[in-house]
């Protein structure tokens, strides 16, 4: 299990103050098995009174279990710590776990004074309905339906890739469009993507006569494609490629992404999608519940 996460968060919560409301904000940041959440104001958080330990013990050795490190950290410093940590005498005497660390006296303490307060959620705006009320009982209001069959290569497919979180640089990822039929991707010279650190040519992205990309593997290929040497995956925007310490993102845009009739997943919700004429193969499209 490995996390790479990088998230900045803020949140509006009602107050006494002039403004009637406080804005705490804070990160969640994770590079491995330690994930860090940082706020900038205890009042987020519940009063170390309120909290239910036998709760928060369980979910403390299941992280440990899993070798993951959650830690908690105030403005002024680290609170605890749960998961796969090494306890010291005051926490196993404190928590009576040895799944759960206190960090900086000072920050643990801020916590305990806390008071148990029941907070107000802030109303919800409903947004406006659109008329007519019920607009999915319009039977005879007819759509022009759209079209995944764009011209061939269209949609800007894209390969974005980065290092992972142990080697990368802290640049923003790059870009490369893929232009050719076939895309070489290794440490060649002469790859059009060229990597360091992977085989000559660790894979190849083929574009078909029915234009898909398919991603054929050389060598060991992870993420959510997986291959194995040999074999070959159709890519679809989103997936996500890794190949040694690189991680690759294949995009196109959905207008030209799928192939499936009228631009729509195929039964879709309680949906029925008439036949379309597909002019990359001469076949007719059907939806999959006829």
């Amino acid at each position: 299990m490995h996390f790479d996460i990088d998230l900045a968060f803020s949140v509006k919560l009602p107050s006494t103050t002039e403004s009637g409301f406080e804005l705490v904000s804070g990160t969640v940041t994770a590079a491995g098995k330690l994930i860090t959440v940082k706020t900038d104001s205890l009042t987020i958080l519940p009063s170390a009174k309120s909290i239910n330990r036998s709760m928060l013990g369980q979910v403390a050795l299941k992280l440990k279990k899993a070798g993951v490190t959650l830690q908690l950290e105030g403005p002024t410093g680290t609170i605890v710590s749960l998961g796969d940590v090494k306890p010291h005498l005051l926490s196993r005497l404190g928590a009576s776990s040895s799944a759960i660390r206190f960090g900086k006296p000072a920050a643990a303490a801020a916590l305990l004074r806390q008071p148990v307060q029941s907070r107000q959620v802030l109303p919800m705006q409903v947004p406006a309905t659109l008329l007519p009320l019920l607009p999915t009982f319009l039977k005879q209001y007819r759509r022009k339906p759209t079209t995944t069959h764009y011209s061939r290569g269209g949609g800007k497919p894209r390969i974005i890739f980065v290092k992972d979180s142990d080697s990368w640089d802290g640049k923003a990822p790059k870009m490369l469009e893929i232009t050719q039929e076939v895309l070489e991707i290794g440490s060649n010279p002469s790859a059009g993507l060229l990597l360091s650190g992977l085989k000559p040519t660790h894979a190849r992205i083929v574009h078909n006569e029915l234009d898909e990309y398919v991603l054929v593997a050389e060598g060991p290929v992870g993420g959510s494609v997986g291959l194995k040497p040999g074999s070959e995956y159709t890519l679809r925007s989103g997936a996500r490629i890794e190949l040694g310490q690189w991680r690759l993102i294949f995009h196109r845009e959905e207008y030209a992404d799928h192939g499936r009739p009228f631009g729509g997943r195929n039964g879709g919700e309680l949906s029925f999608q008439k036949p379309q004429f597909n002019p990359r193969t001469g076949l007719i499209e059907r939806d999959s519940s006829e």
